[in-house]
């Protein structure tokens, strides 16, 4: 029995030893595409585009959050000495203007979901094209998503490099 559990044991080593010296040449790196794209200087106008095309939702969304913030603060320092008929109707409001705020922040935040989506399906040929280009020019032999990463070294991500070839594009 401890004639097996020997041998296993070095097997064991002599596998951690050849896979230290195997990864030791391997080249490895992360990359989060959607940062880089979101990142990018094309994506940066293309937000500007997009605000401006939703600029009617995102003023009524910021003006009943403005209006919210205003009705509870006047609650709040008034809710004593108005009647309960007044402070019931400012309850009512604020439900109204709540469930409207809602509705233009789920709105706008399918809208934008729609865009994200769009931009990067647009983009993802070329992300991928100027990825591979970084990867031969670096010599990476393995690139993870840096999502799917636990933890990763600043070194490694090359993400940068990544916004860096998008931007330099024009």
């Amino acid at each position: 029995m401890r004639l097996v559990i020997a041998l296993v044991a070095t097997v064991v080593m002599n596998l951690a030893i050849v896979g230290t010296a195997a990864a030791a040449d391997t080249k490895v790196a992360v990359v989060d595409m959607e940062r880089a794209l979101f990142l990018s200087d094309a994506a940066k106008s293309a937000v500007k585009e997009f605000e401006k095309a939703n600029k009617d939702d995102i003023a009524k969304l910021k003006s009943l959050q403005e209006s919210l913030m205003a009705s509870k603060k006047k609650l709040d320092e008034e809710g004593d000495i108005i009647s309960e008929e007044q402070r019931r109707q400012m309850a009512n409001d604020m439900e109204q203007k709540t469930q409207e705020y809602q509705f233009y922040g789920r709105k706008l935040k399918q809208a934008e979901d729609l865009w994200k989506r769009g931009l990067l399906e647009k983009q993802l040929p070329q992300l991928e094209k100027m990825l591979k280009e970084i990867i031969e020019k670096e010599g990476y032999d393995l690139v993870f998503n840096a999502q799917a990463a636990v933890f990763t070294s600043p070194k490694a991500d090359i993400t940068k490099l990544l916004i860096d070839r998008l931007n330099k594009q024009k």
